[in-house]
């Protein structure tokens, strides 16, 4: 029997400060795209109220955080009650910050799964798991990404940043203007 050939491939060379990223393995690009939206979803929904009962288009971002983040709010607020911490010093904390607490706790959760993952499970039981916890974390990472459209999409349509499509609709809004 032949040998099979190789081909002649040309080895791609990666700056030096840029090394620790050839041992990274899709799991963790999925875990630091995952992270990377939980940052910009926190930032643009910071300082936005927590009111999830109106129509607002932060709604939509406080919405994907509370995916991951609300189990360990929930720890922290019954660790706070069971210690007699009662009377609202994390809650005072929190107010209007409740995306930035969200985002933390999602990043807390996303690293403990990280960790476990990467560390205990690799080991353990191979890299089958990791394969499908990386299908996981892109599933939640294009979940954040279609909440991030949903949200500008909504912004600009409250705005009124996007013009009516049908000539009807932009006879109905001009003769409204014109009667106000």
């Amino acid at each position: 029997m032949a040998k099979k050939k190789k081909k002649n491939t040309p080895e791609v060379k990666v700056p030096v400060f840029l090394s620790f990223l050839t041992g990274f393995r899709r799991f963790d690009w999925a875990a630091l795209l995952l992270a990377a939206v939980i940052i910009i979803i926190s930032a643009l929904a910071a300082g936005h109220t927590y009111k999830l009962s109106e129509a607002d288009p932060y709604g939509f971002l406080i919405w994907f955080l509370l995916i991951v983040g609300h189990i360990p709010m929930e720890i922290i607020e019954f660790t706070a009650k069971l210690t007699g911490i009662d009377g609202s010093t994390i809650e005072s904390f929190i107010a209007h910050r409740e995306a930035i607490l969200l985002g933390a706790c999602n990043l807390v959760m996303l690293a403990v799964c990280w960790a476990v993952l990467r560390f205990h499970v690799l080991k353990r039981y191979g890299a089958e798991p990791l394969r499908i916890a990386a299908i996981f974390f892109r599933l939640i990472f294009f979940w954040g990404i279609f909440q991030l459209f949903c949200f500008i999409a909504v912004k600009n349509w409250s705005d009124g940043k996007i013009n009516p499509l049908h000539r009807e609709l932009k006879k109905v809004s001009v003769v409204q203007t014109h009667t106000r």
